[in-house]
């Protein structure tokens, strides 16, 4: 396994995970003031973020799935 890249995509979720905390702030606020429209442009850039961050989760997930299966059992 690239201890590097794995890091590296760690960070990259550390950025995405704050990202994701002030879109998911910004959501309720404009849905407590009654901005629908501006809520759900927010909720709709809060979902793809999301999706990024599955995305970097499922990769990180791999590679310990690979580094797991290529080493000795784990017993």
């Amino acid at each position: 396994m690239d201890h590097d890249q794995f890091e590296q995509l760690g960070d990259k979720l550390r950025e995405i995970g704050h990202q994701r905390r002030e879109l998911a702030e910004q959501v309720f606020t404009q849905a407590h003031h009654g901005d629908d429209m501006k809520a759900k442009d927010l909720y709709e850039q809060l979902s793809r973020v999301s999706d990024q961050a599955i995305n970097i989760i499922s990769q990180q997930k791999e590679m310990l799935d690979q580094e797991v299966n290529t080493s000795s059992p784990i017993k």
